[in-house]
């Protein structure tokens, strides 16, 4: 019996396979991230339709001092990927003086070599990337943390409650690489895992 000789790839399907390996590889270049969130159950998030994002304020640097760190191009990624998840549950940016059912905010835990200054006159909330201070509470969620308690590379998603500005839900990747690293591809799988988590499921187990 005659047995049929294996031919070889060729040249186009050895091509073909290596630009189907190259997302891959790009991706997982990156440590997998530790996704989870916390939530106030007492509050039905079913009922939002809007949204907006909460103005961040940026202090100056003490003279001396490491300046805030702002890439534009990250702020713009992020904000994009948040936001077409939250389209996808029905929420939608509010318009003109319209106020929102809901305010977003988001942070990334960087090196102490990257941020401002430490402004004490904001509430023990967020700032760490690019300098940021968020003026809301997050003190009513017993189990959230201040950012600076994160892991270096964590991405944070927070929704805060337009009237009280209070902390209602956030959800967060814990992820082991400098962000100005990630690519495009890797950041949209970090969000879009983020925002599976809202709104929150409160009789599943997380």
């Amino acid at each position: 019996m005659k047995h049929k000789k294996l031919r070889p790839f060729g040249t186009l399907p050895l091509l073909i396979f290596s630009m189907l390996l190259l997302p891959l590889s790009s991706c997982t270049r990156f440590p997998l991230a530790d996704t989870e969130y916390i939530f106030d159950p007492s509050i039905n998030y079913r009922q939002f339709r809007t949204y907006a994002w909460i103005e961040p304020e940026v202090p100056s640097p003490i003279e001396g001092e490491v300046g805030p760190f702002y890439n534009t191009l990250w702020d713009r990624r992020i904000r994009e990927a948040v936001s077409s998840a939250l389209v996808k549950e029905g929420l939608n940016p509010t318009g003109g003086e319209e106020i929102p059912d809901v305010l977003l905010a988001y942070d990334v835990r960087v090196d102490d070599g990257q941020r401002a200054v430490e402004d004490n006159t904001f509430p023990p909330s967020y700032g760490y990337w690019y300098g940021y201070r968020y003026r809301y509470d997050y003190t009513n969620l017993a189990s959230a943390r201040n950012i600076r308690d994160y892991q270096v590379g964590s991405i944070i998603v927070d929704v805060i409650d337009p009237v009280t500005k209070e902390l209602i839900w956030r959800g967060w990747s814990e992820a082991t690489v400098d962000p100005a690293d990630m690519n495009e591809g890797y950041l949209n799988m970090v969000v879009a895992d983020i925002m599976a988590r809202f709104p929150p499921t409160p009789d599943i187990t997380r």
